[in-house]
């Protein structure tokens, strides 16, 4: 992503293609009348679950819920009917490249806070396309932890492969990284030590007043607590840098990656820190298996990060080894929406959220319940649409596996 190449400009052509896409597929996809969604078990968020309830969808953000729908309004609904399913918030993605490490890095400079990830954004990229297939319905776009200081962060949504996805906030987090990727022998830093000294040179400079321009407008904003900020970091002396850094400059941190976060628990709460941690795999120790259990306990925020394929399993495996299950949903949809002051927007089915919600045929945390459907902004992108007319109780448990509910 140079600053005066031909990637930035494809980069701006693809930010104005996908915001033409945006103006001109939203009629054609938004339905123009309103939706009453039913099912059995309906999850607005993780600390509010209605048994036997209904959602009211108008142009694509959630108008009603519950027992607050109008008999009017729900008479002149279209009926969507999952029967015995299971509803939930749609899973929402932290920071990620969406696999395009190249165009979200900086090759020659290290230090790069203006720019934009957003300007590198495809409304048709197939990794953003493939999102509804694991129940992601947003994501965190972000530079590449290859950079020191990569930019800036944004919130899309994926689409169709028609109608494309779509930047809902443009600017979010700055995004820093003291992990080993942003060490390069053939540029500075090349040491963990080299990095902070860097990153503590800049943020004083920006305080001082003695720097100027887009580099430091962003910094001061981070300085003013009116600017995220998410530190790749990793190992031990990573995170113990990236804490040191946001204790003498006064932020909050959001840590990715955190492998060794069981190590500075009490320090990680002190400070309140939120983690963005790797995916959890099977064949993994029984220490990081165990380490979102240890966060919750100690009350230190969490979400999961990765690959979106990964998402479900990392709290199905999280569960397994003692975190509990509202918590684990939490750390899929809430946390990260509220991690970025996104959660007006996504993360949750209240009042004004998008109408993002993935449906399963039993608990979502169970890998064996079948995924049914994944709707963004009240269109259904993946799965099945029951039509109004009521099925008979046969009917649904044949076409809808019983629900085990979210304990």
């Amino acid at each position: 992503m140079n600053r005066c190449s031909a990637a930035a400009l494809r980069g701006s052509l693809l930010l104005a293609l996908a915001s033409l896409a945006a103006a001109t597929a939203a009629p054609g996809q938004t339905p123009a009348q309103d939706l009453l969604v039913r099912c059995q078990t309906m999850v607005i968020a993780p600390d509010t679950v209605l048994q036997g309830s209904a959602l009211l969808v108008r142009q694509g953000k959630i108008a009603y819920v519950g027992d607050e729908i109008p008999a009017e309004a729900k008479a002149g609904a279209k009926l969507v009917d999952y029967g015995s399913a299971v509803l939930v918030p749609g899973f929402v993605l932290p920071p990620t490249t969406l696999g395009r490490e190249r165009d979200l890095a900086e090759g020659a400079l290290p230090f790069t806070p203006d720019l934009r990830a957003v300007e590198a954004f495809d409304p048709w990229q197939e990794e953003l396309l493939r999102l509804p297939q694991h129940g992601v319905t947003s994501v965190l776009l972000s530079p590449s932890p290859r950079n020191l200081a990569g930019g800036l962060g944004a919130l899309v949504k994926p689409g169709s492969e028609t109608g494309g996805g779509r930047v809902v906030t443009p600017e979010l987090q700055l995004a820093l990284s003291l992990a080993q990727v942003a060490r390069n022998p053939e540029r500075e830093p090349t040491s963990l030590m080299g990095a902070i000294d860097a990153l503590r040179t800049a943020l004083q400079k920006a305080k001082s007043g003695l720097a100027s321009g887009p580099d430091a407008l962003i910094l001061r904003g981070v300085l003013e607590g009116s600017r995220k900020v998410t530190v790749a970091a990793d190992t031990y002396p990573e995170l113990l840098g990236a804490l040191d850094l946001a204790r003498e400059f006064g932020f909050q941190p959001v840590l990715l990656g955190a492998t060794e976060a069981h190590k500075l628990v009490p320090r990680l709460l002190e400070q309140k820190a939120t983690l963005v941690l790797n995916p959890l795999r099977f064949d993994q120790p029984e220490r990081q298996l165990q380490l979102p259990s240890l966060l919750a306990e100690a009350g230190v925020p969490f979400c999961f990060g990765g690959p979106a394929e990964s998402l479900r399993l990392s709290a199905v495996l999280a569960v397994k080894h003692g975190l509990d299950r509202r918590t684990a949903l939490t750390a899929l949809t809430r946390t990260p929406a509220q991690t970025f002051d996104q959660a007006a927007l996504v993360g949750s089915l209240r009042q004004g959220c998008g109408a993002d919600f993935v449906v399963f045929g039993g608990d979502p945390l169970d890998l064996g319940s079948p995924h049914l459907a994944t709707w963004i902004d009240g269109v259904c992108l993946l799965g099945t649409v029951p039509g109004n007319a009521r099925k008979s109780k046969t009917e649904d448990a044949a076409a809808v596996a019983p629900a085990a509910g979210v304990r």
